[in-house]
């Protein structure tokens, strides 16, 4: 169990300081509030921008899954779903997503899940707030 604990806490706080460096280099992209820029444009590259950074925490802890299964032994994805790491990438979209479809894994993993899934509403949030201060900066009608 301190195994599990010590590689999600792990994971937690490396997912959460890459979201923090992926913010602020973006604020630092961001053209100036005086500058003329298309507001289009920026909306959509910020949110393509965010949307890449989702799926590589996903890979992440996708990663992490798959070595807590397969090499640490933590436990698995149940019976039905195989141990491919296309198995555990799906697995950590649903959980990440708080979609809660995917098979309810066993051993350790099922804390992994649980911390995952309060990471990605928490990522998801903060993503969807940046993304609104973004549309709302420096909007002018005549920029479009």
């Amino acid at each position: 169990m301190l195994l599990s604990i010590v590689l999600t806490v792990f994971l937690v706080l490396t997912v959460v300081a890459f979201r923090y460096w992926v913010m602020s280099q973006l604020l630092r992209l961001l053209p100036d509030e005086d500058e003329v820029h298309s507001h289009f444009f920026r909306s959509l590259t910020v949110l393509i921008l965010l949307v890449c950074a989702h799926v590589v925490e996903i890979l992440y802890f996708a990663a992490g899954f798959y070595a807590a299964s397969i090499w640490l032994d933590l436990g698995s994805l149940g019976d039905s779903i195989g141990n491919e790491f296309m198995d555990f990438f799906y697995h950590s979209a649903v959980t990440y997503s708080s979609l809660g479809m995917s098979e309810i894994p066993t051993g350790h993993l099922r804390f992994m899940t649980a911390l995952e899934s309060l990471t990605g509403i928490i990522i998801l949030t903060w993503s969807a707030t940046f993304f609104y201060s973004v549309m709302g900066r420096n909007r002018r009608p005549d920029c479009d």
